[in-house]
């Protein structure tokens, strides 16, 4: 069996990047075989279609739940937790994966955390996605890739303790039912921190094989396509959780409670796949998880 994901050595600088900023692009992680495969497994998969009219992010096609042996050799490759390790301490527990594609006259996602796909946890635990273009990404031509911002510009750990203090309120089912949650658009940044993060962003050009990493507590957003020769862009996200995150079923709960009183429905089921997990357990310790 070939090798998908190539041996990266990163620099004392490179680490440091990551540690400070919270995201780094990873230059040819991934092998031409690699990108080919998740490209098929992202066009053909039968969990990928339209976005539901609920659906916050505007793109043709999108699917959670999207991964097969393709993505559990990715994960599972000593090459892959070589590069991983050099900048996280801890064992990273896989999740899920999403697919997405986005067209010329999608915006895709306003800046936003990814409270939905790491509502399962605690809110102070660690967790990152991998997010990997499977076409070529030009800040000067097309665009199409994704905006990030430095968390030490802002930092998003206190949103993620603010939501999940909220959802636990005493007095958040009434709050549910007021004029003023119509105007909260969580988890998306509000018009005021959409000038500081606007300000702040970072994009980067992406080669096919490129991927990258980011931690949850970093704002980010999609580039729209623009017209061109590319008809779309398709992207692989991989989710992961730090080896020592903790389940968090009423935050959970809760969370998509508040989620389905603003009309829409929870992006994706994957915490209620835990079953064998209580109040706090390692994610880590359940069967449900692959390591």
């Amino acid at each position: 069996m070939s090798s998908l994901i190539n041996k990266i050595t990163l620099s004392q600088a490179d680490k440091e990047f990551f540690w400070e900023n919270g995201f780094i692009k990873l230059n040819r992680l991934l092998t031409r075989e690699a990108t080919d495969k998740l490209r098929e497994l992202t066009y053909n998969s039968k969990l990928i279609g339209k976005a539901p009219e609920y659906y916050t992010g505007d793109f043709a096609r999108i699917g959670y739940g999207i991964e097969n042996a393709v993505t559990h050799q990715i994960y599972s490759e000593e090459n892959f937790k070589y590069t991983i390790k050099q900048l996280i301490k801890n064992e990273l527990t896989f999740t899920e994966s999403v697919g997405f594609e986005l067209t010329p006259n999608k915006r895709g996602y306003y800046f936003h955390l990814d409270v939905a796909s790491f509502s399962f946890i605690q809110a102070e635990d660690l967790a990152y996605s991998l997010w990997i273009p499977l076409a070529p990404i030009n800040t000067k031509e097309q665009h199409g890739g994704m905006a990030y911002v430095p968390q030490k510009v802002y930092p998003a750990s206190g949103y993620f303790s603010l939501i999940y203090e909220l959802v636990q309120h005493e007095n958040i089912a009434e709050f549910c039912q007021t004029e003023d949650f119509k105007f909260f658009n969580f988890p998306h940044a509000s018009k005021v921190e959409e000038l500081i993060l606007e300000k702040n962003k970072v994009e980067d050009d992406f080669e096919v094989g490129d991927a990258l990493l980011l931690n949850k507590f970093v704002w980010h957003r999609s580039v729209p396509l623009k017209e061109g020769k590319l008809p779309s862009r398709m992207a692989y996200t991989m989710r992961f959780v730090d080896s020592q995150a903790r389940y968090g079923k009423k935050f959970l709960d809760d969370f998509n409670y508040m989620v389905k009183a603003m009309g829409d429905d929870p992006l994706t089921s994957f915490g209620y796949k835990l079953t064998d997990l209580k109040e706090g357990d390692l994610i880590s310790k359940s069967k449900f998880v692959d390591n």
